[in-house]
């Protein structure tokens, strides 16, 4: 018995050393890979050798419809587009300061729209911050509303095994063998196709209040002396109002009905890529100025 006893208490000792090690290996490897698979990772490999001018936050839709690099062939203003897929204001607002921490910039975007109003955790927008989990300001943020916030930091490669088909071997071996071209392309990632259905779309009308998270970011910008802006990207066809966001937001500017052509986007939500060249060039025009 003593001896199956001590087996035990060296197999679990080794278990546990090696969920450390994997823990430690996975959170270094995500924070230095080559081809940042995700835009929280790459932000941590963006070069400070160009100051740059301004970033770019959102979800969706401010990824696929802002590009940085037709932006600086016309004004010699550069930036970055970090917003990515689902995001919604709590991830946008860890992805401001998480980008802030080591880039110093004049000028911030973000794109607003029907989520507004949210302020809770998107089960999928959340899941690049995993490894960073053990930052105080993205565990305090997480705690808030997840129960197994505590268990995700301090158990040993416990969030990698949650998140496997996101956060495991093969997500991770990727970033070292495929270029996502993120940094090729100042993180703009444009999309093909075209919306076929002409048809007019109902959005939940918002609710008139302040967020407390896009709150919190004109708090950051402000001790940091950053002009913060914010802007509704095109939609097609939609009913949408935005009344609330005009009056809760400062330097606002609404452009969810600057583009009709259905041949420019590819869902109604999203602009293709000659959608996001033509309001590339519009958002240019309202807040860069041609270097020409």
């Amino acid at each position: 018995m003593k001896k199956f006893i001590s087996h035990f208490i060296k197999l679990l000792l080794l278990s546990v050393l090696l969920l450390i090690a994997l823990d430690f290996v996975y959170t270094k490897m995500y924070s230095s890979s080559i081809y940042n698979r995700s835009k929280v990772s790459w932000v941590n490999n963006i070069s400070n050798e160009m100051p740059l001018d301004y970033a770019v936050f959102g979800s969706s839709r401010a990824a696929f419809h802002i590009n940085p690099k037709q932006i600086l062939q016309t004004t010699n203003q550069l930036g970055v587009n970090l917003a990515y897929p689902a995001a919604t204001n709590l991830e946008i607002k860890l992805m401001v300061q998480h980008f802030l921490k080591t880039h110093p910039v004049k000028r911030i975007f973000i794109q607003v729209d029907k989520l507004y109003n949210t302020e809770t955790i998107d089960p999928i927008a959340i899941t690049p911050w995993m490894p960073y989990i053990r930052t105080d300001y993205v565990y305090n943020e997480i705690k808030k509303q997840d129960a197994l916030a505590f268990f995700k930091k301090y158990l040993p490669f416990y969030r990698y095994m949650l998140y496997d088909s996101k956060l495991g071997f093969r997500e991770l071996s990727m970033g070292f063998v495929k270029n996502n071209k993120m940094e090729e392309n100042l993180g703009f990632l444009g999309i093909n196709g075209t919306m076929k259905k002409e048809d007019t779309f109902r959005i939940k009308a918002l609710v008139n209040k302040k967020n407390i998270h896009l709150l919190e970011i004109l708090e950051i910008c402000k001790k940091n002396e950053i002009s913060c802006y914010f802007f509704t990207a095109p939609y097609y066809q939609t009913d949408f109002n935005t009344e609330v966001l005009k009056e809760n937001l400062p330097n606002y500017i609404d452009f969810s009905k600057s583009i009709n052509n259905i041949s420019m986007f590819n869902d109604y939500q999203h602009l293709n890529l000659q959608g996001a060249k033509a309001f590339t060039d519009l958002f240019q025009g309202a807040y860069f100025e041609n270097k020409n």
